[in-house]
């Protein structure tokens, strides 16, 4: 009876160790969108303020051979692995967001739906 319960309670686990993390969208919208626009077009209300455009987040699939770069935008999220084509104009959000209950899958999950 005890190994059924125990199962039984297991999905309510899942959720609540899931509970104190906002999901990619809400990381998203909160430091991303301002550059990136809320549909990751590049087209943010700051995106006009820097020298270089922000990415479309939209075709990363799409000029990666098919392929979600899932590596390269984490490590850019990061900011790891920044070459000299990269403008510096984005946060190392891995210091920025320092100390914050926040993952950074989630994040790169959400981005991954936005492709075309």
């Amino acid at each position: 009876m005890w190994r059924t319960a125990g199962w039984l309670c297991l999905p309510a686990l899942v959720v609540a160790c899931g509970a104190g993390f906002p999901t990619g969208k809400t990381v998203f919208d909160e430091n991303c969108a301002v550059c990136h626009g809320t549909g990751g077009l590049g087209d943010g209300p700051f995106a006009d303020k820097f020298l270089s455009v922000p990415p479309d987040l939209t075709v990363l699939t799409r000029n990666n051979g098919g392929e979600f770069p899932t590596l390269y935008v984490t490590n850019i999220i990061e900011g790891h692995g920044r070459g000299d084509h990269f403008s510096g104009a984005m946060p190392e959000f891995a210091v920025t967001l320092e100390g914050k209950a926040f993952r950074i899958e989630p994040l790169v999950d959400y981005i991954e739906s936005l492709q075309k």
